[in-house]
């Protein structure tokens, strides 16, 4: 595969080594297609309730309260939920279980959870935790290695022994010093576990460059590290998400931090969290190499969906003609032609496109190539 690349980061800034939490929001808000509110009018709820599917997935109560209305935001409804802060819900709690009893009932848990794709396990003789963040100045992942570090050894052994997979690798950046101490310390006592250290690469934390990066067989399943912790939360622990870790970071704030916060908070309620060095700024979704641009912050809903939120100066770029150089085709790890895209305006569609936004970052006329090159995959 082509030559990876290490992204220039600027050290300044720099997040802070504490998780900061706003768990008691007034209100948080749930998408909502509007032909299923009819349901819910003014109806109290439980933390934890099953509300509705959106978009193929169930959504849960982050909080327990009353349900006050619909409110559209941004061509978007949403269910609008006013909390009674008394996390209120049915959870009657689980037992200490040892990890062998957990064993023994493994079988009769997961099956609770069809919609977590278990086929994926079967016949593998290899487990693969991408623990690494690709973007620069995120730290989720971080964080859940180090304050969740016995959870995720726990539930990567008990689906090794449930689904037979002989080896579980767990994959960190080498400059992630944190998770890797935090990994190192359980290493011990799960024989069958490795960890292996990776370079800092840019995009090594997408699954499929990893698994050329590192030479995965067919063999092998890669999971994330929030995929792990929310399945301990779910199969393990019997609870609900009602929370996430969302990175506020960027040049335009003095103190970027981790901040917990319930599923559905508004992102003007923990904006007073922060102390910006602009008064004018630029807020980006999820990253800086593939970008999402937020306009109008006063009507952004934190859902899972978000993992970033990056407050940026504002700088006057503008796009220049082609120079022809090729720099977009050598740098692209999955050997598309951006420059072919770019001149058939997204006519030539490569769908072994990862979106990974190397092209757009590395061309000198700053042209946005990855907008030519159609529709962003899941990864």
């Amino acid at each position: 595969m082509k030559k990876l690349i290490t992204l220039s980061k600027d050290t300044s800034i720099k997040v802070s080594s504490r998780i900061t939490s706003y768990l008691e929001p007034d209100y948080v808000y749930l998408p909502i297609l509007s032909t299923d509110y009819e349901n819910f009018r003014k109806q109290k709820i439980k933390k934890g309730a099953n509300l509705f599917s959106f978009r193929g997935k169930t959504v849960y109560s982050p909080v327990s309260g009353a349900i006050v209305g619909i409110k559209r935001l941004q061509e978007q409804d949403y269910l609008v939920i006013q909390n009674d802060f008394r996390e209120e819900d049915q959870y009657i709690g689980v037992s200490n279980q040892t990890t062998v009893i957990l064993k023994d009932n493994f079988a009769a848990r997961i099956q609770k959870y069809a919609d977590i794709h278990w086929e994926l396990f079967q016949g593998k003789n290899e487990l693969i935790l991408n623990g690494i963040e690709d973007e620069p100045y995120i730290a989720n992942k971080t964080f859940i290695h180090k304050y969740q570090t016995s959870e995720i050894f726990q539930m990567l052994d008990l689906l090794a022994d449930y689904f037979h997979i002989a080896k579980v690798t767990i994959c960190l950046k080498e400059n992630d010093r944190e998770s890797i101490e935090a990994i190192e310390e359980y290493l011990g006592t799960y024989p069958n576990f490795c960890l292996k250290i990776l370079p800092d690469y840019y995009p090594l934390g997408n699954e499929e460059i990893l698994k050329r990066y590192i030479h995965l067989t067919e063999l092998c399943v890669v999971v994330s590290t929030e995929m792990i912790s929310d399945m301990y939360l779910n199969v393990i622990r019997e609870r609900k998400k009602d929370r996430i870790l969302i990175t506020v970071t960027g040049d335009a704030i003095k103190n970027p931090q981790v901040v917990e916060v319930k599923i559905g908070t508004p992102l003007v309620d923990i904006k007073g969290l922060f102390q910006f060095k602009e008064k004018e700024y630029c807020i980006f979704l999820n990253g800086l190499m593939k970008p999402t641009l937020c306009d109008g912050e006063e009507n952004l809903i934190l859902t899972e969906e978000i993992r970033a939120i990056y407050f940026m100066k504002k700088k006057q770029v503008e796009a220049s003609e082609c120079i022809r150089c090729g720099k977009c085709v050598e740098i692209c790890p999955m050997k598309c032609n951006p420059y072919y895209s770019f001149k058939t305006k997204g006519k030539y569609n490569n769908e072994k496109c990862l979106h990974c936004g190397l092209c757009t970052f590395i061309c000198p006329s700053f042209i946005p190539l990855a907008t030519y090159l159609g529709e962003e995959k899941n990864e």
